[in-house]
């Protein structure tokens, strides 16, 4: 398996990424005895896929408890539901808390394993490419509010984060697209050549090189690269600001605009990685029209987004209802929102003195009424 370290000090940690490895994940939690107690938290859907290679590798008592699936069941009311099931099973501070799934799974086990009983281990086994390559990793966790997608969090690190690829092959090809925005994503920020990679490989990051033996292994090397590299750069930003200071707000490149087109549809017309790679295209023509990026640039992102079947476009929403939801945006400091804006593929900058005139422009030149 592959490795990368997230040197946080005493708060660092491994994460391992291989194919079909989630039966040995067992193993791993009793050699670094990191739970006497297991709690997966999971999905119903993953549970039916994963639940039980997972269990079958623990000679410890495993317990599942199931959240329903989907964005809108990440708020408080399902995390007091999940705490209440952790008190009736009598879970105690030595317990390790596995959360088996996507980024909602993810952030919502982490959030209740870091105010459960002040804090127990817990361990991100992420399922979909969106988790792999970003949510899982870094401890950010939380629910989100009627008025806004994470609001309600704290930063808190896993003990690991385990990747099995293979677990890809069983995504729809919607989730595996959502995940690829996150990955493109870090092609704009950090490297300009992971970005050229992926514009040479796209056509092969899709779910049909899973439907046949001759082309599934070759597709597995290949996303496991892709998984790995998208960690490293993660990691890298992650060691140098934990908590989101300074530095790591680069991680938010899409997200400003893609926040409010999430909140404003309450998460059921656009999913994360849509409503990501719309922001992206948004944050590139806001930073074309500050002179910041060239139109080479612009055309590039657009390409390879359209190319992985993502979209570029805002179709029919009001541009009034959308500013008032940047408004709303954790990002905003000192009544001012902060975008990433890319001066070129491979390097961004933050800003926060974007006129709200072109605002408006960007979001009307991309279809909002």
């Amino acid at each position: 398996m592959a490795k990368v370290k997230v040197d946080l000090k005493e708060r660092g940690y491994d994460i391992l990424i291989g194919s079909d490895n989630l039966a040995e994940l067992g193993k791993l939690v009793h050699d670094q005895k990191w739970g006497r107690e297991i709690f997966i938290i999971t999905d119903p859907l993953v549970n039916d896929l994963y639940g039980d290679q997972v269990r079958r590798g623990f000679k410890e008592q495993v317990r599942t408890i199931e959240l329903q699936r989907g964005e809108r069941y990440k708020n408080l009311g399902e995390a007091g539901k999940i705490y209440d099931q952790l008190v009736k099973m009598k879970a105690h501070r030595d317990a390790l808390i596995i959360a088996l799934g996507g980024g909602v799974i993810g952030d919502i086990a982490g959030y209740i394993a870091a105010t459960y009983m002040r804090g127990i281990n817990y361990l991100q086994v992420p399922t979909t490419l969106l988790a792999q390559v970003d949510a899982a990793i870094g401890g950010k966790t939380g629910v989100n509010h009627p008025r806004g997608k994470n609001l309600i969090g704290c930063f808190y690190q896993p003990r690991g984060v385990y990747i099995d690829v293979a677990t890809l092959a069983t995504l729809p090809a919607r989730e595996l697209r959502t995940g690829l925005a996150e990955v493109v994503k870090y092609g704009v920020i950090e490297d300009a050549d992971f970005f050229k990679f992926l514009e040479a490989n796209a056509h092969q990051l899709n779910t049909r090189t899973f439907e046949s033996d001759e082309t599934k292994q070759a597709a597995f090397k290949l996303w496991q690269t892709i998984v790995l590299e998208a960690a490293k750069i993660k990691a890298k930003i992650v060691e140098k600001d934990e908590k989101e200071k300074g530095l790591r707000m680069v991680l938010n490149y899409g997200h400003t605009v893609g926040h409010a087109l999430e909140s404003l549809t309450r998460y059921r017309t656009y999913n994360h990685g849509e409503a990501v790679a719309v922001g992206m295209v948004a944050a590139a023509l806001i930073a074309s029209k500050m002179r910041m990026l060239d139109g080479e640039g612009v055309a590039r992102l657009v390409s390879l987004l359209e190319k992985l079947e993502l979209p570029t476009r805002i179709e029919g929403l009001p541009v009034a209802k959308l500013v008032n939801y940047l408004g709303l945006d954790k990002k905003v400091k000192a009544g001012r929102v902060n975008f990433v804006l890319p001066e070129k593929l491979g390097r961004v900058v933050i800003r926060n003195d974007v006129p709200a005139a072109v605002i408006r422009q960007v979001l009307t030149e991309l279809g909002a009424a």
